[in-house]
């Protein structure tokens, strides 16, 4: 094929989702709310501000606030577009696929075992996420150590292994990894193209690159 011709196309033998706004539509319109109801000062990220700047009764009263909005987010949880596609391509060519999320774990039940059932039973055993990290594992994204764990448990080196994702935080994680980073690409998001190595705006765009090989600028500076 095209990239077994070309020596410098970049193969990929892993790929690592964000969840919310990636696997699942996104949430926008909540995101705005946590920030609004806990007072997030601009230029702190929402799960930081909690961890490092509140404290006692004020850090476990925003921690319900969070799972509070989190849990009616889930109620508008629908699959992305073209994600079916994507995950059979994946499953036909043995590329294991994995999430890293800073939602909670209820939410990644939510969307594996509600959300995900919707759709016809051969689709729902495209899904099978291994490992499914959310905010608990520590230090979360953009930190890059959820990415190398997931290196080490599939043996996989971090450069052979592509993270997609819809906010910077995302991009981030793999790029400090040494990892290839996909956006996702929005109206709202295009901020963070320049730390993308792939930018699509449709995640089964990304069959193209993984079937054939891409370059991609290794450079790009996290």
């Amino acid at each position: 094929d095209a990239a077994a011709a070309d020596p410098t196309a970049l193969r990929i033998r892993g790929v690592v989702f964000d969840m919310d706004g990636t696997l699942s539509s996104p949430i926008d319109e909540h995101l705005h709310k946590m920030r609004v109801v806990l007072k997030v000062p601009s230029g702190h990220r929402t799960l930081e501000y909690v961890e490092t700047c509140l404290h006692g009764e004020e850090r476990e009263w925003a921690h319900r606030k969070l799972v509070e909005i989190e849990t009616e987010a889930l109620a508008n949880m629908q699959v992305s577009d073209g994600l079916v596609p994507l995950l059979r391509f994946l499953q036909e060519n043995n590329i294991p696929i994995a999430i890293i999320t800073r939602n909670n774990a209820m939410a990644v039940e939510y969307f594996l075992n509600t959300v995900v059932p919707r759709l016809p039973e051969e689709d729902q055993k495209l899904f099978a996420f291994d490992p499914a990290i959310d905010r608990s594992f520590k230090p979360a994204k953009p930190a890059p150590d959820a990415m190398l764990h997931i290196s080490q448990r599939w043996g996989i080196p971090p450069e052979q292994l592509l993270m997609v994702g819809d906010h910077g935080d995302d991009l981030l994680c793999g790029l400090r990894a040494g990892s290839v980073s996909a956006l996702l690409r929005y109206n709202h998001n295009t901020q963070f193209e320049s730390i993308a190595h792939i930018v699509v705006d449709r995640i089964d765009e990304l069959v193209n690159q993984l079937d054939h090989g891409f370059e991609a600028d290794m450079t790009i500076l996290a």
